[in-house]
């Protein structure tokens, strides 16, 4: 990996990190006794904190891949480690389907079941990608439909969460969900294209980075439990993506890879030296 792509990387982890943080020191003293918002200094700085975050990961990325246009070039797969976490974050996700279909049952409205389907389907979609990134055995067609699940699941998603948190008078208990869902959204459609091609490198970096940004923010106090681990689950596996992203880096281009000369070229001026005598 080129020392750009470390830069990228631990950026995210170190500014994540800082934002949980100061996320959980936000809810401890930004909401009143009514559940308003009260400004603070730390939300002041969290936004600051989620902009620098947003510029560094748009910085790394251009310098990154910004030679390169296709989304091939650069996609490498981690092999079995990478499926065996994705096999753990299927458990996940499946667990959580099976909580918000309890939920359903105890009168829920439909967008709730449909939102568990989805979230086992999507964990099942996660692991497709992976098996065909690591076997390449997997046709396009179903590693297309894959990654159309998951972003299928967390556009679902989305809807849901701002259903539920609309009426919230606070600001500050949802803004932050439903920019990492839209970041989610984003950065799975890209890796939707990329099978077939349709997404550069670098935006699908900058969403990566994104979406591990603020679903790690969004986990702080979240819930319902299924949440939590819907939050923890994008967050590895866009970390994940990120990594196989900038996997290959440490190659050089073939355009720069300096020409190797071939023995018939070392040798013709010899021949023809011996052939003038």
């Amino acid at each position: 990996m080129k020392k750009t792509g470390l830069v990228y990387l631990l950026a995210a982890l170190v500014l994540s990190a800082a934002a949980m943080l100061l996320r959980s020191l936000e809810l401890s003293t930004a909401i009143d006794a009514d559940g308003l918002a009260v400004f603070r200094p730390v939300t002041a700085v969290l936004i600051a904190l989620t902009l620098l975050t947003a510029a560094v990961l748009v910085l790394c990325a251009r310098r990154s891949c910004g030679g390169r246009s296709a989304f091939t070039e650069d996609y490498r797969s981690l092999g079995l480690p990478g499926v065996v976490w994705s096999a753990a974050c299927l458990l996940a996700q499946l667990y959580g389907a099976w909580l918000l279909f309890r939920e359903w049952k105890t009168g829920s409205d439909v967008l709730s079941l449909i939102l568990a389907l989805l979230a086992g389907l999507a964990g099942a979609g996660w692991l497709c990608l992976r098996l065909g990134e690591w076997r390449e055995k997997v046709p396009r067609a179903s590693r297309f439909l894959a990654g159309a699940l998951v972003t299928l699941f967390y556009g679902v998603w989305l809807v849901v969460y701002y259903r539920d948190e609309a009426p919230n008078p606070a600001l500050l208990l949802t803004v932050y969900g439903f920019l990492a869902l839209c970041a989610c959204t984003a950065a799975a459609c890209c890796f939707t294209g990329g099978v077939v091609g349709r997404m550069k490198p670098g935006k699908t970096l900058v969403f990566c980075g994104l979406a591990l940004y603020l679903s790690l923010v969004a986990l702080v106090r979240s819930e319902p439990t299924a949440f939590r681990l819907f939050w923890t689950v994008a967050a590895v596996q866009f970390a994940h993506s990120a990594v196989m992203l900038l996997s290959p880096l440490d190659k050089p281009d073939p355009e720069e890879a300096p020409a190797e000369e071939t023995p018939e070229e070392t040798e013709a001026p010899a021949s023809q030296e011996a052939e003038e005598e």
